[in-house]
């Protein structure tokens, strides 16, 4: 009673129509939480209500005024916390901002309860979009346990390949490998201590927000919406003033629910199904566009929510549906417009949560999006276990030129790391940028040999002579390019100044030639600097590499073939030929000889059909024989018609040569060493007709 007594003092001293409705809500929502009826300006206190907005009775407005400021100072004597208590309700601050922002809007309640509520969510937007992206915490964590799993069985599938090898060499006497000794000796990490690490690095590439935000954000807006809505049922439940007639349309009075669950009835009828069935609609559209239902069964278990929230809403009076279809709209507005990648990119959602690039250009702000954020990631990292895992889920998506950016980084942070060496060298090859790729690989090789790592440094010597050979090939078409494009550009100023007339424009032609002239010039001499270092690069990495006594060495004799022929060491460069052919051709360990031939053939023939076609321009018929000798040989194990056609036509032309020369024998062992090609080939191709093996 002390609280009703409160509410009617206070809405008695009001002075102005405005205010006192205001104060008639505050104490309305006092005595809802104190479980009484409240109605306005009670008989009690119609008298004061009368005299303080001059209306009948005669007394005047003070005397009013005093006996209510006289039962208030009672009532605060008598119990002065329990007004605090009360106000500080949460039921009782949703009333008040309810009454307070229709007093200040002065609209109708129809349109005052939809305008709260988006404001009020309007302001918790912050705290959205942090959940939003706090939220992706849940997926990264499902993926580190994932990443850490995978991880776990490769190790123990290399510990369980390792205990083999070794246990094979023990059996045969041989000695293990130190690094395999090494590996397992090494204790897996624990598979919590994985998730730890792969939790934290999937969040510092994904620059998710704090899981504390999740909570914070759930339980506010949790809260908020409980309170928010059984405010406006309390409102409801005590006649409000205003709510039962500032309708809209065919629902004036928000106070009734669309079913009366007691007696089955609809007080507003058929029309009190709009307001419920709308709720449901939305409902329906916010899970059909939310990407975080990423599988049917989760998209039918939401779906199946539709009922029991119909059922809800057709239980709470039309004031708290009002409030609860204004957030459903706002929440489906957010999830259209995060849709778009502009609004999504504004809102600072990580790139996870992008929706997918619709069209060319969506997907290439995407892709330079991805790509600022990577090197915004890369150069501010010091932490090389990130850079590798990074570098990891770069490679695994395929996105090589971020991979190669954060190798580069981590090669810088640790330039002891033989693998990442190694991984640089074969993205650098991925992007075909050769010299980079070659000279990662001679790091990885020199970091072998220091540990004693034989055949590793062998392999890795190999590579790098394979990139630098690739490289010498790239360089020379360029500079096959360049001197087409010179040619063609002094056809074109020949022409320019044959037709052009007066000194003036032949000085200034002459001028143009004379810039282009040393242009090309230039071009020229770092075209050839260019030739000579990878060429140097290629034969240094590869005579090292056959100097060691390593199975991987073979390769490495018909890669020195290939560089020793573009170095114009042609004697040197068909003793390689030989020595690879004689190691390959007697295959490796368990290796079958006839495919070995066969394939270190279609590798062979066609560096011994080049370096014949050398020999054969520059007169060298002894060369030219013994390379023509070693080709019939090769070419019975397998031969390519490119190879076998430029082979003929070599032989054929040095033959006539000789005779036209007068040199008979030699024209005669060409012929022989052209009929001898032309019947192994003939011989390779019975075979491979009849079904058969060489």
């Amino acid at each position: 009673m002390a609280v009703s007594a409160l509410g009617r003092a206070l809405a008695g001293a009001a002075g102005g129509t405005r205010s006192r409705r205001a104060l008639d809500g505050l104490a309305l929502a006092a005595a809802a939480a104190a479980g009484e009826r409240w109605h306005p300006w009670p008989p009690s206190c119609a008298g004061a209500r009368a005299f303080s907005s001059g209306g009948v009775g005669g007394a005047p407005a003070a005397a009013a005024d005093a006996a209510a400021a006289q039962l208030g100072a009672a009532i605060g004597a008598a119990q002065p916390l329990e007004p605090l208590a009360q106000l500080l309700n949460p039921f009782v601050l949703g009333s008040s901002v309810w009454e307070l922002a229709h007093s200040a809007t002065g609209l109708p309640w129809w349109a005052s309860i939809p305008l709260t509520t988006l404001a009020l969510r309007s302001l918790l937007l912050p705290f959205t979009l942090k959940a939003k992206s706090a939220g992706l915490n849940w997926v990264l964590l499902q993926n580190s346990f994932l990443t850490a799993n995978r991880l776990l069985e490769s190790m123990r599938a290399q510990q369980l390949s390792l205990q083999a090898q070794e246990g094979a060499a023990a059996a045969e006497g041989r000695r293990g490998s130190r690094a395999a000794q090494a590996q397992l000796l090494l204790k897996p990490p624990s598979k919590l201590k994985l998730v730890r690490m792969y939790y934290r690095y999937f969040r510092q590439q994904h620059k998710t927000t704090s899981m504390a935000w999740w909570a914070a954000n759930a339980a506010l807006q949790v809260n908020i919406f409980v309170v928010m809505s059984v405010a406006l049922r309390q409102m409801a439940d005590a006649q409000w003033p205003g709510l039962s007639t500032e309708g809209l349309g065919f629902i004036t009075d928000l106070t009734r629910v669309s079913v009366d669950w007691a007696s089955l009835a609809t007080p507003n009828g058929v029309a009190g199904a709009l307001l419920p069935l709308t709720l449901v609609w939305l409902y329906l559209r916010t899970v059909a566009e939310s990407p975080a239902v990423r599988t049917n069964n989760v998209r039918l278990l939401l779906d199946c929510g539709a009922l029991p929230y119909f059922v809800a809403s057709c239980w709470v009076p039309q004031a708290t549906q009002l409030y609860w279809g204004a957030n459903a709209l706002f929440f489906y507005a957010l999830q259209a417009g995060l849709k778009r990648p502009a609004v999504a990119r504004a809102a600072g959602l990580p790139t996870l949560l992008l929706p997918t690039p619709r069209g060319a250009q969506e997907e290439r702000e995407r892709a330079e999006q991805e790509a600022a954020e990577a090197r915004q990631l890369i150069c501010g990292s010091e932490d090389d276990g990130f850079l590798r895992f990074l570098a990891g889920s770069f490679l695994s998506r395929g996105l090589h030129q971020q991979a190669l950016q954060c190798l580069q980084r981590l090669t810088v942070l640790a330039p002891g790391d033989v693998v990442a060496f190694s991984a640089l060298g074969r993205t650098a090859a991925e992007l075909q940028h050769w010299p980079e790729a070659a000279a990662a690989y001679e790091r990885a090789a020199e970091l072998h040999a220091a540990t004693g790592e034989v055949e590793q440094q062998a392999s890795e010597l190999v590579l790098a002579g394979k990139h630098w050979l690739n490289a010498l090939a790239e360089a020379k078409q360029q500079q096959q390019q360049q001197q087409a494009a010179a040619k063609g550009g002094a056809k074109g100023g020949g022409g320019s100044s044959s037709g052009s007339s007066g000194s003036s424009g032949s000085s200034g032609g002459g001028e143009g030639a004379g810039g282009g002239a040393a242009a090309v010039a230039a071009d020229a001499t770092d075209s050839a600097g260019k030739l000579c270092d990878y060429t140097a690069g290629a034969l240094a990495n590869l005579e090292t590499a056959v100097g060691l006594r390593a199975e991987a060495a073979t390769e490495g004799w018909y890669l020195l073939a290939m560089a020793r022929t573009a170095a114009g060491q042609r004697d040197a460069a068909l003793e390689a030929g030989r020595t690879y052919w004689e190691r390959a051709a007697r295959g490796g360990d368990g290796a079958d000889p006839a495919a070995a031939r066969s394939n270190a053939a279609a590798k062979l023939l066609p560096v011994l059909a080049n370096l014949c076609k050398h020999h054969q321009r520059e007169g060298c018929e002894a060369g030219l024989l013994d390379a023509a000798g070693l080709a019939a040989e090769v070419a019975r194990a397998r031969w390519d018609r490119q190879s076998q056609e430029q082979l003929d036509e070599t032989l054929g032309a040095a033959a006539a040569a000789a005779a036209d020369a007068g040199r008979a024998v030699a024209a005669d062992q060409l012929r022989r060493l052209q009929a001898a090609l032309r019947e192994a080939v003939a011989r390779q191709s019975k075979f491979r007709a009849g079904g058969g093996a060489a």
